[in-house]
């Protein structure tokens, strides 16, 4: 079974300071300097996706890792621990600096890299984290499910192998906990997982495993002539804040009986009439 894990790198803000927290005339705040890390959710996929390896040790099912991400060169690195963790295939659509692919992009280019895979290659279940820090839409998994066809589960915290090709994916809901036996494909979307921290390649695999070539894709080699949610020709010029002032008067003098019968006959008393 190949499994597809779709990862984000993005700035660490706690290590903003509070005057770093200062918008340009874009209403953008400037992070290109920040220190990247693995996106909270995404992380937990990843290491769940690894904990499902582990656990077909013995079983009659392979299941082989892949990893991709849209991002910068900086998200390399974080490609190359992958891995050493024991990822078979790493793969980055290079992203334009400074931009920030919308969900409808991101979408568009992993369903159009996992249809473009062949028979032989093509992939069973595609993992994901519910959102990003830096964006926090929560679109992209559906988008993605939408674009494949593929049912979609969200808030998962578990897989497991169930036997016969299906996953036990445990998910949580309003109601509680729900535990289903799925058949792939499907697109998984993982949420606040008990393992939420990816676990550390020792410096062996580092060497052995970390230097394996990545594979690099411009997104007009992926996307062509595709044009399914219009996202990537819309780009953001400038963010305004919504002004949320009310008019307002101020009663300044007398004791707060007087100003409560001030209030009353002046502002409240017509309005309560009209009722």
């Amino acid at each position: 079974m190949r499994l597809l894990g779709c990862f984000k790198a993005v700035p660490a803000l706690d290590l903003l300071r509070e005057e770093d927290w200062v918008a340009d005339d874009r209403q953008r705040v400037d992070t290109e300097y920040v220190k990247l890390e693995w996106n909270c959710f995404d992380e937990g996929a990843l290491e769940m996706m690894r904990r499902l390896s582990d656990l077909s040790e013995g079983l009659d099912v392979v299941y082989e890792l892949d990893a991709l991400t849209v991002g910068k060169k900086k998200a390399d690195s974080f490609l190359k621990i992958l891995y050493a963790l024991g990822f078979s295939h790493a793969v980055r659509v290079e992203a334009e600096e400074g931009d920030c692919a919308p969900p409808e992009l991101l979408a568009e280019l992993i369903a159009a890299y996992v249809r473009k895979k062949s028979r032989a290659e093509s992939y069973d279940v595609v993992v994901t984290g519910v959102q990003s820090a830096d964006g926090s839409h929560g679109k992209t998994p559906y988008l993605l499910a939408e674009l494949l066809q593929w049912p979609c589960i969200s808030q998962v915290t578990g897989m497991e192998p169930a036997g016969g090709g299906c996953l036990r994916v445990t998910s949580q809901t309003s109601g509680g906990t729900k535990v289903q036996t799925v058949r792939p494909p499907c697109v998984l979307a993982v949420g606040n997982a008990p393992c939420a921290w990816l676990r550390v390649p020792t410096l062996k695999d580092k060497m052995r495993l970390g230097n394996r070539p990545i594979e690099y894709l411009a997104p007009e080699a992926l996307l062509g002539d595709e044009d399914l949610f219009r996202g990537r020709k819309e780009k953001l010029l400038a963010l305004r804040p919504v002004d949320r002032s009310r008019n307002t008067v101020r009663i300044e003098d007398g004791s707060p009986e007087e100003k409560a019968r001030i209030y009353y006959e002046q502002y409240l008393k017509g309005r309560l009439l009209k009722l």
